[in-house]
């Protein structure tokens, strides 16, 4: 009597764990996980996690691909891209779709706006420019996809013998999300194990043109470029900041934005005016190439 038991146990046995194994990956941009695809939309993709019933959305934006259970792959093209700072502006995704911000991390709400010298300004480049700067805050701010809510635009008006004419402007709101979490505990340890050398300085202002890049370069009296030690890591809700005194900035903290072995990117900034500071890290090339 003990062996159909036997036989019906190691049959359920066998059958869970053959459902189990024809479980799906999913490969986001920042991880993968197990689930059970329900539906591939056409912008969006629908699942399950492995033994529950609650069914999830995602953008297909934020996929890189799913691996099926049969083994069969199917591979997305992302327009999200990796950002690091304002030298990537131009990688940032710029939607008007709900659905691809799902799950993101917010950083911050975002403006620009764009006017015509004269009356004569072609649209088609003052719109290429209000988004220019739009993209250039979001890569200051740690953002790589800019979700659109406002779009204000006013053509060229002609003027009269009693009314002056107004030139073609556009203006954008939105907020900026990032697909990429920083992994606070890896970023404390290479800002404890590193010196570093402020190398240059970005500033964005809202009524600016386009932005500054100043060369923030200092050397010591041995003519080397100087060197130093972060002060301070502070984490607060999952985001950390930097203290120093060696950045005459304005604020006492400055949030990190992104940070790897080679550099170091800090933000601050206020209603109008986001700053950047571009530190360089002892392993980075430009050390490697000085000769002195």
């Amino acid at each position: 009597m003990k062996k159909p038991a036997l036989l019906v146990a190691f049959g359920f046995a066998s059958l869970t764990a053959f459902s189990q194994s024809n479980s799906d990956i999913l490969y986001f941009l920042d991880g993968q996980k197990e689930v059970k695809i329900k539906e591939v939309g056409l912008t969006s993709i629908k699942y399950t996690y492995p033994n529950e019933e609650t069914v999830y959305t995602i953008s297909k934006h934020q996929v890189e691909k799913i691996v099926f259970g049969s083994g069969r792959e199917e591979v997305f093209e992302s327009p999200i891209k990796e950002v690091t700072g304002l030298s990537d502006f131009k990688k940032v995704f710029i939607t008007y779709n709900p659905e691809d911000i799902a799950g993101l991390q917010s950083k911050g709400h975002l403006f620009s706006k764009a006017t015509g010298v004269t009356t004569l300004s072609s649209i088609n480049e003052v719109n290429n420019r209000a988004l220019n700067k739009l993209k250039m805050e979001a890569s200051m701010i740690g953002a790589n996809v800019v979700f659109v809510g406002n779009t204000f635009q006013r053509g060229n008006q002609y003027g009269g013998e009693n009314q002056a004419g107004n030139s073609t402007q556009t203006s954008f709101s939105g907020m900026g999300y990032s697909t990429n979490e920083i992994n606070t505990e890896a970023v404390k340890s290479l800002i404890e194990s590193r010196t570093f050398h402020h190398y240059q300085t970005h500033k964005l202002n809202r009524n600016s043109w386009s932005p500054d890049r100043i060369i923030a370069t200092k050397y010591g009296p041995d003519r080397k470029p100087l060197m130093f030690k972060l002060d301070s890591v502070i984490e607060r809700d999952g985001e950390l900041f930097i203290k120093t005194k060696e950045i005459p900035s304005k604020t006492k903290e400055l949030k990190v934005i992104h940070a790897d072995d080679e550099k170091l990117v800090l933000m601050e900034r206020n209603e109008k005016v986001t700053y950047n500071y571009f530190l360089i890290t002892d392993q980075n090339n430009f050390f490697k190439n000085l000769t002195y």
